[in-house]
């Protein structure tokens, strides 16, 4: 029986046998899904039509050209294992672009004729509204972009309504039904619309590169925000739309306004955390620059090399951290709002009580009343005149009087 191995030792045997055997390689295809990260590393996956592989660029290797998706490409490197989860990557030693695919083609010449009609131009971008009571939304009412925009808004300002007109973003059904979409909802009293989805590779995001759906964004008479896939994702929607935001969340934010705000603060508190965090990971990546420099280290530089890409799946979990936290200092800001609220002076008239006056002044209980009298009875919706008939001890107070006049006589 064989003895067992541990995956990590499995991991570097796969490794070794993959790099020494296949050495340096040369791979064409085309590319999706590209991000670069903010320190500087590229991640993308190169395609073609039976099967794809995930790269990583480091920020140390040159490049001549911009990549973006849809480019085809011949990527040199190495096969290379990352270990935490398993996967092989090509660990790409220098890029040059081999051509445009089809859809990117499509696009560009899309892009242009529009951009000739001056459908993109200035002149015809609406202002958004400052305050809009009424937003309708354009979108799967299944996908993440419908509850990031939902969770958003009501963040920002619970008091907004919002209208969802579920439509397929994704598929051959797409562009006709978000043309349907944005006319149906051209039709009600909304003050903004946001049509959007996902990230996704070109295919994904083709239905917001349609001409019928770029035309239907400039016909509405209501404002559009454009909110389709991530930040790096530009769509013939985005230059149409009389706003485009990086996500549908950054939509949500565009749309209205924090009333928390008033509240002050919270917004430099989230630019401190920010500038601490990337303070701290420029320090930590420093330091693993440093050891990477060191003899030791210098061949290979695998295992640098995957700390640094770890590096990038932290900071974007720090990110998200953040967010939560600035979410529950927000949390605790409404709390405090809801208390002050429940202790203003005229809370008890919403309980039922009543406040007597005469006169304009408020009549104290130390204060007798008289036959006859005029006063207003002041309640939570009107106000009563009234006149005494009668003024009466209350039984309890008369009996609790009595009992303690007993009992001073029996003391004396």
């Amino acid at each position: 029986m064989n003895q067992a191995v541990s995956v990590s030792e499995l991991t570097r045997t796969i490794q070794v046998v993959l790099e020494q055997s296949l050495g340096t390689v040369a791979v064409s295809g085309e590319i999706s899904n590209f991000k670069e990260h903010t320190s500087g590393h590229r991640y993308f996956t190169l395609k073609d039509a039976g099967a794809q592989i995930q790269c990583v660029m480091w920020k140390s290797r040159a490049l001549s050209f911009r990549p973006a998706d849809g480019m085809k490409v011949v990527a040199r490197g190495r096969i290379t294992i990352y270990a935490p989860r398993g996967n092989y990557q090509l660990d790409c030693t220098s890029m040059q672009p081999l051509g445009i695919g089809d859809l990117q083609m499509a696009f560009e010449e899309l892009k242009r004729r529009l951009f000739e009609e001056g459908l993109f131009s200035a002149e015809y971008k609406q202002p958004l509204p400052q305050f809009p009571s009424k937003i309708g939304v354009v979108t799967s009412q299944t996908g993440a972009a419908i509850r990031d925009i939902l969770s958003t808004l009501a963040r920002r300002m619970p008091g907004c309504e919002v209208v969802l007109r579920p439509a397929q973003v994704q598929g051959a059904d797409a562009a006709p039904d978000i043309v349907r979409a944005i006319s149906e909802l051209n039709r009600t009293n909304c003050d903004l619309i946001i049509v959007g989805r996902g990230g996704g590779s070109i295919e994904d995001l083709w239905a917001f590169n349609t001409e019928e759906v770029a035309r239907a964004i400039f016909r509405s008479h209501i404002p559009i925000i454009s909110a389709v896939g991530h930040e790096i994702d530009i769509t013939i929607a985005d230059y149409v739309a009389d706003a485009r935001a990086a996500t549908p969340t950054a939509a949500a934010e565009i749309a209205v306004r924090d009333y928390r705000e008033l509240l002050g603060g919270l917004d430099g508190v989230q630019a401190h955390i920010t500038r601490i965090v990337q303070q701290r990971m420029a320090a930590t990546e420093k330091q693993i620059q440093t050891l990477a420099a060191h003899p030791a280290f210098r061949l290979p530089l695998n295992h640098v090399r995957q700390n640094q890409q770890e590096l990038d799946y932290m900071e974007t979990s720090l990110h998200r951290a953040v967010r939560r936290s600035l979410a529950e200092a927000q949390r605790k800001a409404a709390s405090a709002e809801a208390l002050l609220a429940s202790v203003h002076p005229l809370s008890p008239l919403r309980r039922g009580y009543a406040i007597l006056q005469s006169g304009g002044e408020v009549i104290a209980p130390n204060r007798s009343l008289r036959d006859l009298a005029t006063i207003d009875i002041i309640r939570n919706t009107e106000t009563a005149e009234a006149v005494i008939s009668a003024v009466r001890d209350h039984p309890s107070l008369t009996e609790k009087s009595n009992g303690k006049s007993t009992k001073e006589q029996g003391d004396l």
